[in-house]
């Protein structure tokens, strides 16, 4: 997550949804007071919930609904199988130790998990697995009621029109962001999801593809 004091904002990052490039756009003009942390148990973690962060900004004494807050969302067919196929490429990279990533314990311990995730199992073994242990994406959004917490629900596919819109609405210069994995073409997916695994995706993200109209 990222929090601005001053411009009064905050991301709510979900993994997969280009917050990498939110991190890498903000960061750099000084706009950003609190940085999400990649440890777990920080009070601001950088994939932490909305609820999370709500609770985090009262040891501050600060308020989350003063915020204007921001989440993007994704097609959950296409961002579950993103992660899958982050997380081939990153234990085939590990595996030939590949030069474009410097292996110190970090890199090397992901690798490990990469590797084990993959070891021995069928690909849709792995995407249905993936699929059970990632949060669904309307956790982040929503508090346990299932009420929405946040001001403004994005999609990933529209990303620099969304982004355009919470640059006007917090008073931040616009410019495009770069992101690299613009769209996944359906039949790049299509080749390892099963029926069970389609509906396994349906049942878990039903609250989003509910708001948000995804389809298969």
């Amino acid at each position: 997550m990222l929090i601005s004091h001053k411009h009064k904002f905050i991301t709510i990052d979900i993994p997969k949804t280009a917050t990498r490039s939110l991190r890498e756009t903000f960061v750099p003009q000084n706009t950003i007071d609190i940085v999400g942390e990649p440890n777990l148990n920080a009070d601001f973690y950088q994939h932490g919930t909305a609820q999370q962060c709500s609770n985090s900004l009262q040891k501050l004494n600060k308020n989350f609904s003063e915020y204007f807050s921001f989440v993007i969302v994704r097609n959950p067919w296409d961002r579950y199988y993103s992660f899958f196929k982050y997380f081939k490429e990153y234990a085939e990279k590990y595996k030939n130790k590949n030069a474009s990533i410097q292996w110190n314990d970090p890199e090397i311990n992901q690798g490990k998990m990469c590797e084990e995730l993959f070891a021995n199992k069928t690909d849709e073994i792995v995407l249905r697995n993936i699929i059970i242990n990632n949060k669904c994406q309307s956790d982040y959004y929503a508090d346990k009621k299932n009420e929405i917490m946040v001001s403004h629900i994005a999609k990933f596919e529209n990303l620099n029109k969304e982004f355009e819109l919470l640059c006007n609405q917090v008073n931040v210069n616009y410019s495009p962001l770069f992101h690299g994995n613009k769209s996944i073409i359906k039949s790049s997916y299509y080749n390892i999801y099963t029926k069970e695994t389609i509906n396994l995706v349906a049942e878990k993200e039903k609250k989003l593809i509910e708001l948000k109209g995804y389809e298969y």
